[in-house]
This record gives structure tokens, sequence and C-alpha cells, in this order.
């Protein structure tokens, strides 16, 4: 079993967030609307899909919040590894990742209007011409 991100499918921050993660994880992860999948983890409480994101591990264990978005990042991005290492290990640093995942939630409509709409053959090439800058430099 492949992770299995678990998102609000309403909010449009949410939707653009995962459009974004598709377009550079691929079929890497797993992307639900909790609509969908809140049914099949009665494990987590409704309450918890409402108020953040939720990721399954493989192992079938789960996570949520600024620690689910890390996990889901940690293999695409160097940074979010060594970020998610610090998270791991720092009582301040997970306060302040978790507040700043907090702050993003309960703003999500301001935040969703800094990501750009995109299709997905857009965000692909949105990619595409990213890691071809990061590769120049």
């Amino acid at each position: 079993m492949k992770p299995q991100l678990i998102y609000d499918g309403e909010c449009q921050f949410c939707i653009k967030s995962v459009a974004l993660l598709k377009s550079v994880s691929g079929d890497s992860i797993e992307c639900r609307p909790s609509s969908v999948a809140a049914k099949e983890h009665p494990e987590i409480p409704l309450e918890a899909f409402k108020k953040a994101v939720q990721l399954i591990r493989s192992n079938g264990s789960s996570t949520s919040a600024a620690e689910a978005v890390l996990e889901a990042l940690t293999p695409l991005y160097p940074a979010a590894k060594w970020i998610h290492s610090w998270y791991s290990k720092s009582l301040i640093v997970q306060f302040a990742l978790e507040c700043g995942y907090e702050f993003v939630a309960n703003h999500r409509q301001l935040f969703s209007e800094l990501i750009p709409d995109r299709d997905e053959t857009s965000l692909l090439e949105w990619e595409k011409t990213r890691a071809g800058k990061a590769h120049d430099q």
C-alpha cells in the first residue's frame, strides 16, 4: 500500500496544493478527498479530517497537519527531509511548524489566492521549468 494523503476536497487551497504535490510526486502518494477516504478510516475521528490533512503511511499508521506535509514532501525534496529531521528532534521546531500549519489552515482562503490556478498539464510544465532552473544554478 502506498501512502495516502487525505485532504479537504472542497477547500481551494487544499485542492491547489494537492495538484502541485501530484505534479511532483507522480503516483508515489495517493491523494484523496476526506469526503471519500474518511469512511475507510474510522480510526481517525471526523473532526480530525476537518481540522488538518491526514497522511496514512504504508504501514497503516497515520499522522496529520505539519508532520503529514513534511512526510509527504520528504521523498521529493532534500530540504523537507532535513526539516522533518529537526521536527522529530526539537519540540521548538515542532511547535513552530504546527503553529504555522494552523495559521495557514485558519487563513486558507487568503493563501489559496497565492497559488495560481493551473490545470494538470501546466502544473507539469511549471515543475519542469522549476527543475530546469534549479539544475542550471
